[in-house]
């Protein structure tokens, strides 16, 4: 019984660590673009995000307050992104939305849905 005690709790704490990872990236928005209705103005960012199993939850802050956040989904991509980018979409009335965050050699990327980019037009 104390064997079975003493190897749960680092199998606890190994498994909380996995589902909930707070990271923080640097970020260049190069064109003014829109996420979750929320306009962000073209320039550096640092984009915190957390990610909790195949969901994040992102924020894009300037001078450490949020200025836009959205909940993406984390998708697997064949090769490690050459570089941090961020993807955006044209809209029809010519604004840009945020769809994609890539980062520099990770496959894995966050992806917005459609609606979480341009809500609220």
């Amino acid at each position: 019984m104390k064997v079975l005690r003493i190897l749960s709790v680092p199998a606890l704490t190994l498994a909380l660590a996995l589902s909930a990872s707070a990271i923080q990236k640097s970020v260049t928005v190069y064109s003014d673009s829109m996420l979750n209705g929320q306009k962000i103005a073209a320039g550096d960012y640092k984009v915190d995000y957390e990610i909790n199993g195949s969901t994040a939850q992102v924020k894009f802050l300037k001078n450490n307050k949020t200025v836009a956040s959205s909940a993406g989904q984390v998708v697997e991509e064949e090769n490690p992104a050459p570089q941090t980018a961020v993807t955006r979409t044209q809209n029809p009335d010519g604004t840009s939305a945020i769809v994609e965050l890539q980062f520099a050699k990770q496959k894995t990327a966050i992806r917005f849905a459609p609606d979480a980019s341009d809500k609220g037009k």
